[in-house]
């Protein structure tokens, strides 16, 4: 069967999305703006499942990247590490959100410098083989203002 595909367009202000019968809601995504040199820019959004059933997000992808991976990050002994993610689980009829310092979608290999309020097509790929595309902006993070 193949896996039907959502389009999903961004605003400017206040991104809500959802994807047809999916049950899986987008609330807020955005990337964060890093320095024009960076090869490595990090996505951020709640994923709501609105379904009795767990959900779970297995892959992400994007062009204008070498990759794109799930990752999740977290401190020990005092050290900040960051781990490669085979899916990040959404529990039945609850949300997980993907923040600073914790799970978050990792764009590698950045081909071309992203501004604040530029827009990164980015499909979130569920293990039931649904596929999300949404339009995600590029934003400066509050304290680099």
């Amino acid at each position: 069967m193949i896996s039907p595909r959502r389009t999903l367009a961004g605003l400017a202000l206040g991104f809500f999305a959802t994807a047809g019968h999916t049950e899986v809601i987008v609330k807020d995504p955005w990337v964060a703006e890093a320095p024009p040199t960076a090869m490595v820019l990090a996505g951020f959004m709640t994923l709501e499942n609105t379904d009795a059933t767990e959900r779970h997000l297995v892959r992400a992808d994007a062009p204008g990247f070498d990759r794109v991976e799930l990752h999740r990050s977290f401190e020990v002994d005092g050290v900040h590490r960051m781990e490669r993610q085979d899916s990040i689980n959404i529990p039945a009829n609850g949300s997980v959100r993907l923040a600073p310092g914790g799970y978050h979608v990792m764009l590698i290999g950045v081909q071309e410098p992203k501004r604040d309020g530029d827009v990164i097509p980015l499909t979130l790929v569920f293990k039931n083989g649904e596929e999300m595309i949404l339009s995600v902006p590029v934003k400066r993070r509050e304290f680099m203002k």
